[in-house]
């Protein structure tokens, strides 16, 4: 298979709580892009993990698997990536369980690495779990049978995170089967569950209802949105992409800044608050970083440098501050996402967060990426928000 080259806000508050490149010609979507040595395929299995009421929950895929229309009675349960076109025709399958989640579901995302992007987006659909990761083919494959079909909004960058809302999907316990694909010839590949990078293999968060929902009442809710993009760039490298680094720089002694952002869809509910947390490693400083929000039309995909990095708004969001090691910092961005407008997401009412962090001292910090460690001290968006328990 070939593949082709691919408002600010007044009133923030601040708190502190411790605690592209294309490959030759024929070559399979495994050897392209992210270093990765080939593993033994995983065995099929409950994946599930962390399972509270009240909490975000996740499970990683217990079975995942490419096919190939090209090759229709191949079976390709055991590579290291997925992949999703419309010309050379390419699907992908993964399945994830959940047992124990002891909560209604108020939100449930289905997240998949890039590691090579496209101009089109993304589309997952329920499936049967009548399949197995040793034994799927083109020929074979679990056909759509029903229910809500997933989108995504906006064109797949590489080296980031697609995310599809499955709340429709997923309503409690259970095992879960989903098709990924694309119409366009425009195709990207993802990382899958055989991937040596653990923390890019394919994930489904669950965020679920407190334990003492009261059927009919009002909850207060809430949805955390992790980084879709997230980077540091360097004045020292000026022309490096420096990617999936487990590490997020700020600093001014060697000029370092740090970038992310987050999709939201409010979905027309009220926002109570939002609350934008990043996790301080080993070091901290005395004097923390400057939050900002990026200019809007200056992050594009080749903004991955300390040369082609996006430009930031004049005025900071906040002062982070001192920030002791190994503290989560928690800044209250509600009035920026209550103002925030766009046309994403499934009802047209989403929209992208851009933000930038800068320091003007020597003291640098360190923060936890997505890249590393686990995703309880990844950056994170958290939207609270009141609905009504379910029966």
């Amino acid at each position: 298979m070939s593949l082709k080259c691919a408002g600010r806000a007044a009133g923030l508050g601040l708190l502190l709580l411790a605690g592209t490149g294309c490959g030759p010609q024929g070559e399979e979507p495994d050897e392209l892009e992210l270093t990765d040595e080939e593993v033994a395929p995983m065995p099929e299995g409950q994946q599930a993990s962390a399972l509270s009421p009240g909490r975000t929950n996740s499970a990683h895929a217990s079975a995942d698997a490419r096919t190939d229309g090209s090759s229709e009675h191949t079976n390709y349960g055991d590579t290291t990536r997925l992949r999703a076109d419309g010309s050379p025709a390419s699907e992908s399958f993964l399945r994830f369980d959940f047992v124990g989640l002891g909560a209604p579901v108020n939100n449930a995302k289905l997240r998949l690495y890039a590691t090579t992007g496209s101009k089109s987006t993304l589309t997952a659909w329920p499936v049967s779990n009548n399949w197995t990761e040793s034994t799927i083919t083109w020929d074979n494959r679990p056909l759509y049978y029903g229910g809500p079909v997933l989108h995504t909004s906006i064109p797949i960058e590489d080296e980031s995170w697609v995310e599809l809302d499955a709340t429709e999907v997923v309503q409690g316990d259970g095992t879960y089967s989903f098709g990924v694909g694309m119409g366009s010839p425009d195709g990207a590949s993802f990382v899958s569950r055989n991937s040596a990078l653990e923390q890019l293999r394919p994930v489904l968060f669950v965020n679920t209802e407190p334990a003492d929902c009261t059927p009919g009442t009002l909850v207060e809710s809430y949805e955390v949105n992790h980084p879709d993009r997230v980077f540091y760039v360097s004045e020292s490298s000026p022309d490096s992409r420096l990617s999936r680094k487990t590490s997020l720089w700020v600093d001014a002694d060697v000029g370092r800044e740090t970038f992310l952002s987050f999709i939201v869809d409010p979905r027309g509910r009220d926002i109570k608050r939002a609350v934008l947390a990043l996790s301080s490693r080993d070091d901290g400083t005395k004097h923390g970083p400057q939050l900002y929000s990026v200019v809007p039309g200056t992050w594009t995909p080749e903004s991955r440098t300390w040369n082609t990095r996006p430009q930031l708004e004049p005025t900071p969001i906040a002062e982070l501050g001192a920030i002791p090691p190994f503290t989560t910092v928690k800044l209250d961005v509600t009035e920026l996402v209550r103002s925030g407008t766009g046309t994403l997401g499934g009802n047209g009412t989403g929209f992208r967060m851009e933000f930038g962090l800068r320091s003007d001292s020597s003291d640098g910090v360190e923060f936890y990426s997505p890249y590393g460690a686990s995703d309880a001290v990844w950056p994170r968006l958290a939207l609270y928000f009141d609905r009504p328990c379910p029966p």
